[in-house]
């Protein structure tokens, strides 16, 4: 898409914060640049599956436990603030729901001035009220309900949100015909698909709807814990075209070490993994070294290592916490030994893990 960021000259510090309060704008664009006068940091991009998209490596989020700040008392302008800032150093597609409280209304106030060729969007909404798929007015009306609080014409990407098993035929039976007339009425560009992780860690919804190639894009929890995707639908999706999107690549169970300890201590407990095989004591702390700053940094560079990805999302309110996971996922990737330990130690694990 003419005029859409490419990269931003930044050093891995983020100094934009710095250069917002002075009031100088990561936003000049010279070619496919967009010169911050500081030394180049690029923002990587993959293609969104079959959708034509060049989505950016990392993808903004407004639910998780924030919310765009909405659960930890982040007043509105400063949510206005991350988001331009994401804009500023490449993110190019943003994430939110109709579930996410007031997080469309916030996206759609944030980025009414924004050049509209700067960014993606990708909605999604519940196909199922009290136990019933929703009718086909319900679903028109939910989708021209999120065209109005994001104040836009077209959605980019509109998903179906956390799809149970139970679910999935009458979404696809009922819904899915619906999703594509209002993508025939410019309502919509593609149709994607989220799945419920915590009730289904091995994935067989999306396995279900990849096969049925009726959706353009997927949502699929996957982190170094639990690593299932990549034998269960990263190759379908490579077969069909189908985008990928990571969500749950980091948790609590990834960012709080007390809560990893006793995740590990769990698996130990019922021999999911040997009790030798990694201390009691911040279990993961050897993925940190050079280049890898923390845990966290280390679950963000594996989530985003497979080419099968196209793209990790990330959610937060504060600029701190984004600036590191950009650096992240842009940085060097994680050693290939410890990717290789990783898989022997975690990847026959199908428990829906990281919360």
């Amino acid at each position: 898409m003419k005029g859409r960021i490419k990269r931003c000259q930044v050093k891995y510090s983020f100094i934009i914060e710095d250069m917002l309060k002075e009031g100088i704008h990561c936003g000049m664009m010279l070619g496919d640049k967009i010169v911050c006068n500081l030394e180049e940091l690029i923002m990587k991009y993959r293609m969104l599956g079959r959708t034509g998209l060049r989505v950016s490596l990392v993808s903004l989020g407004s639910g998780g436990p924030s919310r765009l700040g909405q659960n930890t008392g982040v007043p509105e302008p400063e949510a206005h603030r991350l988001l331009h800032t994401a804009l500023d150093i490449g993110i190019n597609l943003i994430d939110t729901a109709s579930g996410y409280g007031q997080s469309e209304e916030i996206l759609g106030r944030a980025l009414k001035t924004v050049d509209r060729n700067r960014y993606y969007i990708a909605t999604k909404t519940r196909p199922v009220k009290d136990n019933r798929i929703l009718t086909a007015s319900k679903l028109t009306h939910q989708v021209e309900t999120s065209l109005k609080r994001l104040q836009l014409e077209t959605i980019d990407i509109f998903q179906f949100h956390g799809v149970q098993s139970n679910e999935y035929d009458g979404v696809r039976d009922s819904l899915v015909s619906t999703a594509q007339k209002l993508k025939s009425q410019g309502k919509i560009r593609f149709i994607g698909i989220t799945e419920m992780y915590f009730q289904d860690g091995d994935h067989q919804v999306l396995q279900r709807a990849v096969k049925d190639n009726l959706f353009d894009t997927v949502m699929v929890g996957y982190n170094l814990l639990n690593q299932t995707a990549e034998k269960t639908v990263f190759p379908l999706c490579d077969a069909h075209k189908v985008g990928v999107l990571i969500m749950i690549a980091v948790r609590r169970a990834l960012s709080r070490v007390e809560v990893l300890e006793k995740t590990i201590a769990d698996l130990k407990k019922k021999d999911v993994i040997p009790r030798d095989e990694l201390p009691d004591k911040n279990p993961l702390g050897w993925l940190v070294k050079d280049g890898v700053e923390s845990v966290t940094a280390a679950a963000y560079k594996f989530a985003a290592a497979s080419k099968a990805v196209s793209t990790v999302i990330t959610g937060t309110s504060k600029l701190s916490h984004l600036r590191s996971n950009v650096d992240a996922i842009l940085g060097p990737p994680l050693p290939s030994d410890d990717m290789a330990r990783l898989n022997g130690i975690f990847g026959h694990i199908s428990e829906s893990l990281g919360n």
